[in-house]
């Protein structure tokens, strides 16, 4: 097993700031226990019901990996735009524009130029919230 630290809690519906320039800051947060197998370089608390559609709900911690070896589009992705971050689905990714929605139909896709964002990281697991604590078990 392995540690992966809990960064802060991560929103579909809202840009959300969190500090994330050195992994010696990540350290001294809390963390969970991971396969050690997995890429997570940290993780985040889904704190709203915009990605429910693909099974995300509100308390469940989002393992965060920096790279994925599959296409990204389809997968929710941690993207940084201006140094606010969001979780969301990225439906298209282009060098012009790139398209991130969720699985409400209420929320609008947000579109933005490709040049003022960046992906950080790939959802790359799913801790589900236990009903009386913290997440602790890994969803394969």
């Amino acid at each position: 097993m392995k540690h992966v630290f809990i960064a802060g809690d991560a929103y579909s519906s809202h840009f959300f700031e969190m500090d994330l320039e050195s992994d010696e800051e990540l350290s001294l947060l809390p963390s969970l226990r991971v396969a050690s197998y997995h890429t997570a370089r940290f993780a985040l608390i889904m704190r709203d019901h915009g990605l429910a559609g693909i099974g995300i709900f509100p308390g469940n911690a989002l393992l965060i990996s920096d790279y994925s070896l599959e296409p990204i589009i389809g997968r929710p992705v941690l993207v940084r735009q201006e140094g606010q971050f969001l979780v969301r689905i990225a439906t298209d990714v282009n060098p012009v524009e790139c398209c991130f929605t969720t699985t409400r139909k209420e929320d609008s896709p947000l579109i933005l130029p490709s040049e003022n964002i960046r992906i950080v990281g790939v959802i790359s697991g799913i801790l589900p919230r236990e009903d009386d604590g913290p997440p602790s078990a890994a969803i394969p």
